[in-house]
């Protein structure tokens, strides 16, 4: 049904695409987590200091969320936000 298939895979500082992807037992580790359509498979997995980004259908779906519960399910991030993998990267407002 995926187009891609990853079991006990361990993801680091990576991008990682959600969609037509299944992930059983992987582990993520300081990735941007995007997802855009929801058309995806995650058993078992663990993530730490890892970032979701919900973009087109994905986020529109955030947002209804939020209209519901009054607050969002998830802090939606972009992607060219500062310090996505470490604070050091951000930059001063000088």
């Amino acid at each position: 049904m995926y187009k891609v298939n990853y079991q006990n895979k361990i993801f680091q500082k990576e991008v990682v695409e959600l969609d037509d992807h299944s992930f059983k037992n992987c582990e993520f580790r300081e990735c941007m987590i995007v997802l855009r359509r929801g058309d995806t498979e995650l058993k078992s997995c663990r993530f730490t200091n890892c970032k979701l980004i919900l973009k087109d259908n994905a986020l529109h779906i955030g947002k209804i969320i939020t209209t519901f519960t009054g607050k969002g399910p998830v802090r939606v991030v972009d992607f060219d936000e500062q310090g996505m993998f470490s604070p050091e990267e951000k930059q001063s407002d000088d």
